[in-house]
C-alpha cells in the first residue's frame, strides 16, 4: 500500500512579525567550541539575492532597511512602512521558492494580513512584480486615507475576543477588534491613545500580556474602509490568474479558486477584520496536517500550536525535518 501524502499549507507572515534568531546571513556566529558556522537554511541567501534583484528593478529598495528590518526607522512614515513590507515579501517569496525547488507540494496557502500578497505569488495568481505593486499601492492608499492622528495596532494575550470587545465598548469605542489569532490572542486597531487605554484596562482585567505593535496604520479596521474602492480600480488594471492551489481567505475563510475571488480578497484585505484562528481551523477541515511558515518569523508557527488535534508545524530553521517527513 502506498503511503498517504500529507496535505501541506504554506503560511505567509505579516511584515511586523519577526524571529530574532533567523536571518539572511549564511551562518550562525560560531561559539567558542565550534569554529564552523552552520547555515540557517541552505540556499536561502542565494535565493534572497535573486528575489532582491528582481524587486530592485520594480521598486526602490533601501538597502540598510532591508538588511535590518525593524531596527532602523526612516524619517518618512510611508517609506518606512513600504521598506518593511518589501523586505517581508522578498523573504517570504524566497522561502516559498526553496520549498518548490525541494518539490514540497503545497495544497493551500494563507497569508496573514499583508502576507496575502506573498501567498498570491506562491499560488501563481500574481507575478512577483505585481505582488510588489499591490503592496506599494495598498500601503500608499492606507496612509493617504488617514488624517494627522496617531494610529496603530495592539495585541492582548490572555483575554477572549468577547472579553476584549466588552472593554472596548466600555472604555474606548474608537478601537476595533482587527483579528482573533487564537482563543486568547486578540489584535485591536485604532487611535494610538485609545489603544493605550485599552491595553491599560486589559492589564487591570488580568490579561497575561498587552502591548502596542510596531505598526503605525490601523489595518483591518473601518478607518481604512475607503481604501477598498481605490484598490478595486487598481486591480482592474492588473493581470490575475486563477490560483494553482487553494488560497484560504482570512476574511471569510472561503477557498479562493478564481480570478474574481482573488480580486475581491485583495480589494478588501486592508480594512476588513480578519480571523486567523478561524482560517487555521478551516485548513484543518480541508485535511491539512502540515503547516509551514514561509518567512523570517515564528509567530504563525506559535499560533498554530493552539490548534486542536495533531499536526506538524515547521519553521524554516526546521526545514531539514520537513524535507525528511514530506519528501
Amino acid at each position: 500500500m502506498s503511503p498517504v501524502r500529507r496535505k501541506v499549507a504554506c503560511l505567509f507572515p505579516a511584515f511586523a512579525m519577526r524571529y530574532k534568531d533567523f536571518s539572511r546571513r549564511s551562518g550562525f556566529p560560531p561559539d567558542a567550541g565550534n569554529c564552523q558556522a552552520e547555515p540557517d537554511l541552505p540556499g536561502y541567501q542565494e535565493e534572497v539575492a535573486g528575489f532582491l534583484a528582481q524587486a530592485s528593478a520594480a521598486v526602490e529598495i533601501d538597502a540598510s532597511k532591508f538588511e535590518r528590518p525593524g531596527e532602523s526607522v526612516l524619517g518618512n512614515g510611508l517609506q518606512d512602512d513600504l521598506q518593511e513590507q518589501y523586505a517581508c515579501y522578498v523573504d517570504s517569496c524566497a522561502v516559498g521558492s526553496l520549498l518548490k525547488k525541494r518539490k514540497i507540494a503545497c495544497d493551500y496557502v494563507a497569508g496573514y494580513s499583508m502576507g496575502l500578497f506573498a501567498a498570491l505569488y506562491h499560488s501563481a495568481a500574481v507575478s512577483f512584480e505585481d505582488g510588489l505593486r499591490l503592496i506599494h499601492t495598498a500601503s500608499t492608499f492606507a496612509h493617504e486615507a488617514l488624517d494627522d492622528g496617531q494610529y496603530g495596532m495592539g495585541v492582548v494575550v490572555g483575554l477572549t475576543a468577547d472579553q476584549l470587545g466588552g472593554l472596548i465598548a466600555e472604555h474606548c469605542r474608537e478601537v476595533e477588534v482587527a483579528d482573533v489569532c487564537g482563543p486568547h490572542v486578540v489584535i485591536a486597531s485604532g487611535r494610538r491613545s485609545d489603544l493605550q487605554t485599552l491595553l491599560e484596562v486589559s492589564a487591570a482585567e488580568g490579561c497575561l500580556h498587552a502591548r502596542l505593535l510596531p505598526v503605525c496604520i490601523p489595518f483591518h479596521s473601518s478607518l481604512l474602509r475607503g481604501v477598498e474602492g481605490r484598490m478595486r480600480g487598481f486591480l482592474r488594471q492588473m493581470q490575475i490568474r486563477p490560483p494553482a492551489c487553494g488560497v484560504v481567505s482570512c476574511v471569510d475563510q472561503k477557498v479562493l479558486s478564481t480570478e474574481e475571488a482573488v480580486r475581491e480578497e485583495a480589494a478588501t484585505n486592508v480594512w476588513h477584520p480578519i480571523r486567523w484562528f478561524q482560517t487555521m481551523n478551516r485548513l484543518l477541515e480541508l485535511g491539512v496536517d502540515v503547516f509551514v511558515e514561509c518567512g523570517l518569523s515564528d509567530r504563525l508557527c506559535n499560533l498554530a500550536r493552539n490548534l486542536p488535534g495533531h499536526c506538524q508545524i515547521y519553521h524554516p530553521r526546521k526545514f531539514d525535518r520537513l524535507f525528511a517527513a514530506v519528501t
